[in-house]
């Protein structure tokens, strides 16, 4: 990342778009074998695409200067997911480091569900389920780490997450990605999605947790059977060898 505008600075569109088309030309694509082709044309098609959250092939079918869909799509699924998320993070920790400065933070941790229309990826697992939303049921889901800054979320960490996989999976994940930042972790929030035993040892190994608590079984229910705030424990997998309190 060469220049990143300071945080209080009015942007204009412009310059938003400036910024992330130098954010994302860190990014390379290598391309299929023996087709050229103008990368930058690939990456301003993407831009548009996400910020006006539609698809690949909406973006191509109402712009001119465009590549097709499947052309597009076809050089962008040459880049490797692993060396994506690798830049994307390092990117992430650089801006961090720009405006969060070295004190303590706290860390959000939320699931983001992006719709996702068009024909489904070879790759089946890429895609998850959730409620129908706009006509479609298959989403891009990933696990973003975030801090307040100035009242408004800063994304710091981000890892994709598949629907053949464990969320705790990916908790280790973007967890891993944290701790490179370069301040120290004060504590986590994250929402109720992380409330299982797994997801909540991970966490909570890495600094003081905090969640919202799901409403699971008698013992829960009894808890929370109250008007009047008050302190208590509850312990997870009670007797077994995974108990948690």
């Amino acid at each position: 990342m060469k220049f990143l505008y300071h945080p209080d600075t009015v942007l204009t569109a412009s310059d938003l778009e400036s910024v992330a088309l130098d954010l994302l030309s860190e990014i390379p694509i290598p391309g299929v074998e023996g087709c050229g082709f103008d990368s930058g044309i690939i990456r301003e098609t993407l831009l548009q695409a996400a910020v006006d959250q539609k698809s690949i092939k909406a973006v191509t079918d109402s712009t001119l200067g465009t590549y097709s869909d499947d052309y597009t799509l076809a050089q962008l699924h040459t880049v490797r997911p692993a060396a994506l998320e690798t830049i994307a993070n390092r990117l992430l920790c650089q801006q961090a480091a720009m405006i969060l400065g070295a004190g303590p933070r706290i860390i959000c941790l939320d699931f983001v569900d992006i719709h996702y229309h068009g024909c489904p990826h070879a790759d089946a697992s890429e895609l998850c389920h959730t409620k129908p939303r706009d006509g479609t049921s298959q989403c891009h889901r990933y696990l973003a780490g975030f801090v307040l800054c100035r009242a408004k979320p800063l994304v710091v960490a981000v890892t994709p997450v598949r629907s053949d996989e464990l969320k705790s999976d990916a908790v280790e994940r973007v967890l891993d990605h944290v701790a490179a930042l370069p301040f120290d972790v004060a504590g986590v929030l994250a929402d109720r999605g992380f409330y299982d035993g797994t997801s909540i040892e991970r966490l909570d190994a890495a600094a003081p947790v905090a969640l919202p608590i799901i409403r699971r079984g008698k013992r829960m229910a009894e808890k929370l059977d109250t008007t009047v705030s008050y302190w208590t424990e509850y312990v997870m997998y009670e007797g077994s060898e995974r108990e948690l309190e």
